[in-house]
């Protein structure tokens, strides 16, 4: 057993590169880097955002039916969208343009006070935070359509590989400077030097003084602009998308020994022998990762990480939820360009 300088015993991304020879790891053994932000904010930082909501009543939400606010290239709209899919669940769409930054507008932030997409809406009642959102689904839809049933001793190795998946700092890889990646449009001009990330910072500072007699949308925008301001620190220190990229193929090491030991190489998925929403957060990964051009750098090719990426990618849900929503020009640029103009002539308010 490995152990730690401090007696403990060592994580995953530790194990991995003590055995690839590194002297120090990225957080049990070498204090230097300890410091080094290698997972969302959202997950080491839970003071700076508001608490998921699960069924609250909301004055701004659509009243009737199911209702989804979304993003078609966002990693957890894709996660959420697939999820609506595999239970065979009607919703109406609400396109939350991110490049526009309507995720700041007043209305929506009335709705979801995190400023970030997906949004649930059931007959009035909120539902935000990915893994919240889809555990919400599957409660309420999954028996009656026989969809992500687990045993007990299932459950706990799916709910693990679930956290698994969110820890994983997806936005700094999506949006940090990668030497020798191009990163695909629209994500490539958004990637160098934090500028992405600093225009937001920009744009919520400006938001914070028109509304600061409104302590609502004051509190929100307060929040937001500290979370975008940790995210874009770990995208421009010195070293550290390199050690992010480190910790996140450390952890596909962990998700290649799991496929190969565990129910998939006996026919079956991740963590169970039926799909289930640990596929859902992984399938929404793999993709991200081999969109971005990140996979040569994370797995190999033919490893059993593309095997399983593959069977993913392959499910109905998958394409529905997922890839029929990635056309760039029909969903992200097509609307945008109608968006600006309808608001040029005076046709379009925000959201």
């Amino acid at each position: 057993m490995w152990a730690s300088q401090a007696g403990g015993a060592l994580c995953g991304c530790c194990r991995y590169l003590l055995s690839a020879g590194y002297i120090s790891c990225l957080c049990c053994v070498d204090p230097l880097v300890a410091d080094l932000r290698l997972k969302p904010v959202y997950a080491t930082d839970p003071a700076l955002v508001d608490a998921p909501l699960t069924d609250v009543p909301n004055q701004w939400a659509p009243a009737k039916g199911i209702h989804l606010y979304h993003f078609p290239l966002s990693l957890d709209s894709q996660k959420v969208r697939q999820g609506l899919e595999e239970l065979g669940v009607k919703w109406h769409s609400h396109v939350i343009l991110l490049p526009l930054q309507q995720q700041f507008s007043p209305s929506y932030v009335r709705i979801n006070s995190r400023c970030v997409v997906p949004t649930l809406v059931i007959d009035g009642n909120v539902s935000t935070d990915t893994i919240n959102i889809l555990n919400t689904l599957a409660s309420r839809f999954g028996p009656t359509n026989k969809c992500f049933e687990t045993s007990e001793e299932e459950g706990a190795c799916v709910n693990d590989w679930v956290d698994r998946a969110a820890d994983l700092f997806i936005e700094a890889l999506t949006y940090g400077e990668i030497e020798g990646v191009k990163k695909p449009f629209p994500i490539g001009g958004a990637s160098k030097g934090g500028s992405y990330h600093q225009k937001k910072v920009e744009l919520l500072s400006g938001l914070i003084e028109t509304y600061k007699n409104d302590p609502t949308l004051r509190a929100a925008y307060e929040k937001k602009r500290a979370v975008i301001e940790a995210t874009q620190g770990a995208m421009v220190t010195a070293g550290q998308i390199s050690a992010i990229i480190t910790a996140t193929k450390a952890e596909l090491v962990e998700l290649q020994t799991q496929l190969q030991t565990g129910p998939f190489n006996k026919g079956g998925w991740l963590a169970s022998d039926t799909f289930s929403l640990a596929d859902i957060q992984w399938g929404a990964v793999l993709y991200r990762l081999r969109w971005l051009g990140l996979q040569p750098l994370l797995w190999e090719e033919d490893s059993i990480i593309s095997a399983y990426a593959e069977k993913l990618f392959a499910r109905d849900s998958f394409q529905k939820g997922v890839v029929q929503w990635s056309k760039v020009g029909r969903k992200v640029v097509l609307p945008a360009i109608r968006y600006k103009l309808l608001k040029a002539i005076g046709l379009m308010r925000d959201l």
